[in-house]
């Protein structure tokens, strides 16, 4: 039985066991007597341990060995693969090189077999977690899962992973002589494949040089993910963080690179990884471990964890002293290189760099000549940085700086000491709301930042805005930023309103100061896109548009004053197409045409220099064609969504294989609007294809992510277009049946978020006109009062689309009533839409049918002819203005209710 002072020092005493084991029975004789000298009671402790394993031996305990798997063999044929050799074994397995035996590729890839999976429940679970781990990581320098499987003959678990053909990165520095700038340029291919896995809250926890290899062609790969411990692995919550893997397979690293935390059987962070990167950047650096080279690994890891690591260079030498090579090296690695370092290698986690993407950022600051974060921020120190960076343009100015030093005094001091406090207050409050949602975003726990948050505001609103210098108030809108991105994030729209208000004022007092400067009017009119897109989305499309024109003006500030700075030419891009989006929803579809044709013309310039902007062009085609819509241009139209659909079908890939989730959706919603504009031009077959096309990948997607509120609703939406299609080619039994899918998905959209009107009153509206014309005759009453209901209420959000969804919906109730014979309810509703559509100077197509349709019916074909001209010189041929055309030409009387509105089109 372990004793209770055993169990205390049991992860000292598992290293020092684990040593023993190794040595011969005379050289255990001497390790244990030295270790007596140092630490009595962990001797007598291993002491005791080994007695007992050799109480063990003799009553010949597994004298007699299980059933266990065979050993691999060269040849063996393991799934489609054969082995060939191996490359490696350790204490969870065993890696092979193999090759594919089906001829689906000749390259050759590496097999990991784990020992600990047989027999054992926590292996097996283990291995399994392994695969998840490399198949939620897809990074250029991370090894990749190729595939996974059993073998039949003995139910071994293996994966199939990239096969790496080179040099341990220590090894490969060490052949090729690399300087110190080369090897941190290798550390930060590295540091990019451990951030990426930290944003998936993947942790590697066994970060060494033998994990990290070098090809021929100086490409870094990162290996074994096999201990890596998911952060957010509801099945490893139990005490310190070690779940039942843990503690049946043993907590797995090695000593020489674990952080004190593990050696200490803590809980693990990003910052252990930070620790491991920290000795690496150490070894490459300098050549040595950071605890020296003495002694056995335990008492290594003891010296870190009880003096504070020393500098490199000075580590460097003492080791070597007056070697005139290690001098020189010691030279490059002083300053702020053996900083950043000390800094990796605090014993406290808290004190290291947060993540790996923090330390890359300190190495490029190193290799910028830029102040790093690493050292305090102290103005001589910054002073030094610059004149480092600015060497030609300080010694011009040395003699105006010589003149102005005389007058800094005591104040100055005080101020600047002042100034450093509140600089490191806002540089955290920044920390926080940037780094730690990075964390908390993927497990949906953003509410954790209320506190943050809430100390923020009141930090901020303590301070005199006019009295803040520059960089406070830069800090101070970022803040904001960051607070309102959040906030929009978890939905509270108004109080993401207020923060980019705020953040506005910020940039506002900025631009104020330096009027003329080009980054000031950039920074100012992202915190006016933000005012206007938030507007936006709260449905106020006056103050959107109000702010979306300042951006406009900001943007064409910035567009003539660096020809070559793509990012500011994009931002007049940006600019044009929100503005012409709400254009097109609330105001004139010509002047949201010319912006948005703008707009796609700048993204065209743009796309050869910046490939990633293909997203921003096909939502501009998505836009331009529901404005060519509005102006009746319905070929035009289809032609972009047509390029909409060849421009991100190829990035998203399909239903069966999705590349890119968000391409996919495009394609999914252009393949929808498609469908509208098919009706549109009378073709309801071409309609149903379409939209029959645009649900497979839209239920693909809400498949993968069902929480995802966006693809439910552009599915819903789809599901409207073919009922609408079905009933236009009289299949009414199958467009109630999609009418009913719908319906359902509506219901669950308003139970997660009732409070999002932009889509629900469209869809609401569209949902019960399409009902009332699909009803039973013993349903349709119902249908109607539900129509009538929804056509009555005052919307907030008068939209042009919701608009000519209640024209179309009182023409149909227009009829119901006739239908009964109550004329003056009849001639009231169709009076309505006569009116609707005269308020409007430039109708749509649709909106300007409704109209004819009307006027028809109150008797005054004159006014229904002038409407019915104005869509004839139009692409607009839907079944409605087919029925105009009818009437107008002197066919009979007026379709009945009894047609379900086919005929006159009340869809």
């Amino acid at each position: 039985m372990v004793t209770p002072a055993e169990v205390v020092i049991w992860p000292q005493l598992s290293a020092l066991l684990d040593e023993m084991l190794d040595l011969d029975a005379a050289a255990r004789v001497q390790r244990l007597t030295a270790l007596r000298l140092q630490d009595l009671a962990a001797a007598e402790a291993v002491e005791a341990l080994l007695g007992r394993l050799t109480a063990i031996d003799r009553r010949g305990f597994l004298a007699q060995p299980a059933a266990l798997p065979e050993a691999q063999q060269a040849g063996q044929v393991v799934g489609a693969y054969r082995l060939l050799r191996e490359l490696g074994r350790g204490g969870m397995g065993t890696v092979w090189l193999a090759e594919r035996t089906d001829g689906r590729f000749e390259g050759r890839v590496a097999i990991k077999f784990l020992a600990l999976a047989f027999g054992s429940r926590g292996g097996a679970a283990r291995f399994a977690r392994e695969g998840n781990v490399l198949a939620r990581l897809a990074h250029p320098h991370i090894a990749r899962l190729l595939d996974a499987g059993v073998t039949l003959d003995n139910g071994l678990p293996y994966l199939v992973l990239d096969y790496v053909d080179g040099t341990a990165i220590d090894e490969h520095c060490e052949r090729a002589a690399l300087n110190p700038v080369a090897r941190v340029e290798l550390v930060l291919a590295v540091l990019g494949a451990v951030a990426h896995a930290h944003t998936r809250l993947i942790l590697h926890r066994d970060i060494k040089p033998g994990n990290i290899l070098v090809t021929a062609a100086g490409e870094v790969k990162l290996l074994d993910f096999g201990i890596a411990k998911l952060l957010d692995d509801p099945g490893d919550d139990s005490t310190n963080g070690a779940g039942e893997l843990t503690r049946e397979a043993g907590n797995a690293y090695t000593t020489l690179y674990a952080a004190p935390e593990q050696v200490q059987g803590g809980d693990v962070t990003t910052a252990t990884d930070v620790y491991a990167l920290g000795v690496l950047l150490h070894v490459l650096l300098c050549g040595l471990h950071p605890g020296g080279e003495g002694g056995t690994p335990l008492e290594r890891m003891r010296r870190l964890v009880e003096d504070m690591p020393q500098p490199m260079s000075r580590v460097l030498l003492a080791a070597r002293p007056g070697d005139a090579a290690a001098t020189r090296l010691a030279r490059q690695l002083r300053g702020d290189l053996d900083l950043i370092v000390a800094k990796a290698l605090k014993p406290q986690p808290a004190e290291r760099y947060a993540n790996a993407a923090q330390l890359a950022e300190d190495l490029r600051r190193w290799r910028a000549d830029e102040a790093v974060l690493a050292r305090p921020d102290g103005r001589r120190y910054r002073l030094r940085k610059f004149v480092v960076r600015h060497r030609m343009g300080v010694a011009a100015g040395a003699s105006v700086v010589l003149a102005l030093v005389g007058g800094v005094g005591v104040a100055s001091w005080q101020a600047a000491e002042a100034g450093r406090q509140r600089v490191q207050a806002e540089g955290l409050i920044e920390f926080m709301l940037s780094d730690l949602r990075q964390q908390l975003q993927p497990v949906g726990r953003l509410d954790v930042l209320d506190a943050v948050g809430a100390k923020a505001l009141a930090y901020y609103a303590a301070q005199d805005e006019r009295a803040q210098d520059v960089d406070s108030l830069s800090r101070r809108s970022r803040a904001l930023h960051l607070m309102g991105e959040t906030a929009e994030l978890r939905g509270d729209l108004p109080a993401a309103a207020a923060m980019f208000e705020k953040a506005a004022a910020s940039t506002a007092e900025m631009l104020a100061r330096s009027p003329d400067d080009g980054q000031r009017i950039f920074d100012h009119a992202q915190s006016v896109y933000w005012v206007g897109f938030l507007a936006w989305r709260q449905g106020r499309p006056v103050d959107a548009e109000v702010a979306f024109r300042r951006y406009e003006s900001l943007a064409l500030r910035i567009d003539g004053m660096a020809p070559n700075n793509e990012t500011w030419r994009a931002e007049l891009a940006y600019a044009k197409h929100n503005l012409g989006t709400v254009l097109t929803e609330f105001g004139s579809a010509q002047e949201a045409w010319k912006l948005l044709e703008q707009a796609r013309q700048r993204w065209l310039e743009l796309l050869p220099l910046r490939p990633a902007l293909a997203g921003d062009l096909a939502n501009t085609l998505g836009w331009l064609a529901r404005a060519n819509e509005r102006r009746g241009r319905l070929h035009e139209a289809m032609a972009q969504l047509s390029a909409l659909v060849t421009l991100r079908a190829s990035a998203g890939g399909d239903a069966n294989a999705i590349k890119d989730a968000e391409a996919v959706a495009a394609v999914g919603t252009a393949r929808s609007q498609m469908a509208r504009v098919a009706l549109s031009l009378g073709d309801a077959l071409a309609a149903e294809r379409h939209v029959r096309a645009a649900l497979v990948l839209q239920q693909a997607l809400t498949a993968r992510e069902p929480a995802n509120t966006m693809w439910r609703q552009e599915e819903a939406w789809s599901r409207l277009r073919l009922a609408e299609a079905l009933l236009q080619q009289q299949r009414s039994a199958e467009a109630r049946e999609q009418l009913a899918r719908a319906r359902g998905i509506l219901q669950s959209l308003e139970r997660i978020d009732g409070s999002v009107a932009v889509w629900r009153d469209r869809q609401q509206g569209l949902l019960r006109l399409l009902t009332a014309e699909a009803a039973e005759p013993a349903d349709r009453d119902e249908s109607l009062q539900q129509l009538a209901a929804w056509a009555q209420v005052t919307f907030q959000l008068a939209d042009l689309e919701r608009q000519s969804i209640r024209l179309r919906a009182l023409l149909l109730l227009g009829d119901a009533a006739a239908a009964k014979d109550d004329a003056a309810a009849a001639r009231m509703q169709w009076r309505a839409v006569a009116d609707g559509v005269m308020a409007d100077a430039t109708p749509d197509p649709m909106t300007a049918t409704q109209g004819a349709l009307a006027w028809l019916r109150l008797g005054d074909p004159s006014r229904a002819a002038d409407l019915a001209q104005r869509v004839a010189n139009t692409d607009f041929r839907h079944v409605a203005y087919a029925a105009t055309q009818q009437r107008l030409m002197g066919d009979a009387a007026a379709p009945s209710l009894a047609m379900q509105g086919v005929q006159n089109g009340h869809r």
